[in-house]
């Protein structure tokens, strides 16, 4: 097939329109007719249903933009890579992780990175599932390792462990909880019904059994981890966090039944194969072990 057809093509299919394809590629629109009716010929389907407004795939030719979608991604990433050779790490850079994950860790430590790489475009893409990264939904991704994926580089970068707090004042009211059956006097702030990705197991606490070998029913509850940071640091309950988060720096959360310990999370630094020497991702993945080695709290079984 010819590049210029695909090329044509490409652009009617995002564009849904002749019109505007003719404005982006600055050519006229009996051409852009003549080439796509050239392609429907070479293929032997038609490509285009020709609605009122716009222009729809048909499903030959859904087929044939997912794949030369993938020839301009890659042909973009040849671009990008020739132009790594040539200069400083700069443009475009998206990175997906947990949405918990941004709000508890990457919102403190990312301001210094772009201060170091101004010229890097940093794109955020918070997500509560599973990230696509094989398939370039996001350049680079914070997850969990993925078995049986030769085609996506996977370096470990941290544990996140869960554990007990609870305020100074919550403590001075209520008391400190000795036992996990003392919990059953205490009041327990929960994540809420919802299941959240990476903290799969999130309301461990609330399953912990007491005395009478029940779950416990949270005091309150909320779908936000930032919202039960703020529920624990006022005093109202005990929550479960993550212990290398730094915001529990000067909150003056206290930890409660430190013997005591949640789910482990191990997260590792995920991008696909082919963009492996790309200068952008190389200084995002040391800057951030970097600072999971300098500042990272160690885990203590």
């Amino acid at each position: 097939m010819q590049w210029d057809r695909l090329k044509t093509f490409y652009y009617v299919a995002k564009l849904e329109s002749f019109t505007k394809t003719g404005q982006h590629l600055n050519i006229s629109q009996s051409a852009i007719s003549r080439q796509i009716i050239d392609l429907e010929h070479q293929i032997g389907h038609k490509l285009f249903k020709r609605l009122p407004k716009r222009l729809v795939l048909t499903k030959h030719g859904e087929l044939l933009f997912q794949n030369t979608e993938k020839m301009f991604v890659f042909s973009e990433l040849a671009m990008t890579q020739i132009q790594n050779e040539l200069s400083e790490p700069h443009g475009d850079l998206s990175l997906g992780t947990n949405i918990g994950l941004v709000d508890t860790w990457l919102y403190s430590i990312l301001p210094d990175f772009l201060k170091l790489y101004p010229s890097i475009n940093l794109s955020i893409f918070a997500k509560d599932g599973p990230l696509d990264v094989e398939s370039l939904e996001v350049h680079t991704a914070l997850q969990p390792y993925v078995p049986d994926q030769p085609e996506l580089i996977q370096n470990f970068l941290m544990s996140w462990n869960r554990r007990l707090y609870a305020s100074k004042d919550y403590i001075e009211k209520y008391g400190t909880p000795k036992t996990i059956e003392d919990l059953e006097d205490h009041r327990l702030i929960g994540f809420g019904p919802e299941r959240i990705y990476l903290f799969d197991n999130i309301n461990w606490h609330l399953n912990l059994k007491g005395k009478n070998n029940a779950t416990h029913k949270p005091y309150l509850s909320a779908n936000s981890l930032r919202t039960l940071f703020h529920f624990g640091i006022n005093g109202f309950g005990i929550i479960s966090f993550s212990q290398e988060s730094p915001l529990l720096k000067d909150s003056g959360l206290v930890e409660i039944l430190p013997e005591v310990s949640g789910p482990c999370i191990e997260i590792y630094f995920t991008y696909p194969i082919q963009f492996k020497g790309i200068k952008k991702i190389d200084v995002l993945e040391s800057y951030l072990q970097a600072y999971v080695r300098d500042h990272h709290r160690k885990y203590v079984a």
